[in-house]
């Protein structure tokens, strides 16, 4: 002390004044007073994990701002968020995850120190439990972690997120192809850019897309299961008789097996035989070229009893099953004047609007429209000769006056579908379930609002 006593006395050792910050006078008043005076979140938890969370937390905020995370700053920066509590934390973790391509980064990125204490010096510190669920809770809504992974500690017992890497690695598909029947199916908004590792989607929701992919088959394929040529199979489908699982170009294997089984063992039902050497019978699809009529309309008059069905014995399939010419030429000439358009300017199929709104359940759309809580009419098919539900500009107009999907929530404010969901879940704003009646993901509309609301400015910072 004696040889620093001079310069001491000289003021050699004396600093600039520094105001204190918020975390200064948190600090101060916590170890001075105790938690009754502690008037932040932070009175919940104890002192030195609430310290450590916020240096590491701000040291990671000032990293990814490219500054550098000094000690004093770090715990101030930091502070100004963990003081909040859970929201707070969270705003924070947004922060510090969000990539530029609007998904979330899948590695720990600017919080490895933090990752590592946690899951090091301080795994078994109980006093870091209340942070440690708050993180965990987070993470695991963000990354696509598999049931066995480690997350701080604890390991992870189911899947909850997929992203197109870790389904592509699961499943054996490529990211490519699932990204085209996800996004179809209304994973994903149109034109979604995110990388691969980071176009996460709900795991649950959406198994069933990644169970039938590997189910589906090409046209030879189908051919070969149901005994059709090339040019019945694209008659088939031409006329919508058939319809492929998806319309995505690119997919090279678009078929279910069971729709075309389904289909000809229907037609099959309908069928007498008919000898082989017997004069005047032929193809649905020679009959539709030779005539000029519709495989579908065919088809449909077949269903109707208009017209008879026959199958020869010795050959398989849909290609064995024949059709009188001069009935079906009388036919054509019966219904010919009483043909018209299929469709009327401004109209389109139920099931088709359904689609398009991210509604995918079967018998879900329909559900709401015969219980009256959405307007359509019920007409028939000219080609089809069934019955099908269609909606006009005014139906869809007075859908959308009601009810609103998170396909049309991110159509409306540009948000990602699994930023709507998660929205929706916090707000705690819950599907319309008209007399427990499961219509699928519709919500009302005026529910909605304040979501709406709070996208579009979240989606304008």
């Amino acid at each position: 002390m004696a040889e620093i006593l001079p310069d001491l006395q000289a003021g050699s050792f004396d600093c600039a004044r520094i105001d204190p910050t918020d975390y200064d006078l948190w600090l101060e008043t916590r170890l001075s007073q105790g938690i009754a005076a502690d008037k932040t979140w932070l009175a919940s938890q104890p002192v030195f994990p609430a310290i450590t969370l916020c240096e590491f937390i701000g040291a990671a905020l000032l990293r990814k701002q490219d500054e550098a995370p000094d000690d004093r700053r770090a715990k101030s920066t930091g502070f100004a968020f963990v003081s909040q509590g859970p929201d707070g934390i969270r705003a924070a973790l947004d922060i510090l995850m969000r990539s530029q391509d609007g998904g979330h980064i899948v590695t720990q990125g600017e919080l490895g120190p933090l990752f590592k204490h946690l899951k090091g010096i301080y795994l078994d510190d109980d006093a870091f439990a209340g942070f440690r669920g708050i993180l965990r809770d987070y993470f695991l809504k963000i990354w696509p972690l598999a049931p066995g992974d480690d997350l701080l500690g604890e390991t992870v017992t189911e899947r909850r997120l997929h992203s197109l890497t870790s389904a592509s690695k699961e499943t054996g598909i490529g990211p490519a192809v699932l990204d085209d029947f996800l996004t179809e199916a209304g994973a994903f908004a149109p034109g979604d850019a995110r990388a691969d590792a980071r176009k996460t989607f709900d795991a649950k929701a959406w198994q069933h897309i990644l169970d039938e992919i590997p189910t589906l088959v090409g046209p030879i394929a189908l051919r070969k299961a149901i005994g059709a040529t090339l040019a019945e199979l694209k008659g088939l489908k031409a006329d919508g008789v058939l319809v492929p699982r998806t319309k995505v170009a690119t997919i090279k294997s678009p078929w279910r097996i069971a729709d075309g089984q389904a289909l000809l063992e229907e037609l099959e039902a309908y069928a007498q035989p008919v000898a082989p050497e017997e004069p005047g019978w032929e193809t649905i699809q020679l009959v539709h070229k030779r005539l000029d009529l519709p495989v579908g309309e065919i088809i449909a008059a077949i269903r109707t009893g208009s017209l008879r069905l026959g199958q020869r014995p010795d050959v398989f399939g849909y290609h064995g099953l024949v059709v009188e010419i001069t009935e079906v030429a009388a036919f054509k000439a019966k219904v010919a004047p009483k043909r018209k358009p299929s469709t009327s300017q401004g109209e389109m199929t139920a099931a088709a609007f359904a689609r398009s709104a991210g509604i995918r359940g079967k018998g879900q759309f329909l559900a709401l429209i015969e219980g009256g809580y959405t307007p359509a009419m019920l007409v028939v098919n000219p080609t089809t000769r069934r019955q099908e539900w269609r909606m006009s500009r005014d139906d869809i107009a007075a859908f959308e006056a009601s009810y609103t999907t998170p396909s049309m929530l991110s159509a409306e404010t540009g948000a990602h579908l699994n930023t709507i969901r998660a929205v929706l879940q916090s707000e705690g704003v819950r599907p319309f379930r008209p007399n427990g009646l499961d219509v699928g993901p519709v919500y009302l509309r005026n529910a909605v609002e304040p979501v709406v609301a709070l996208l579009k400015s979240q989606r304008g910072k």
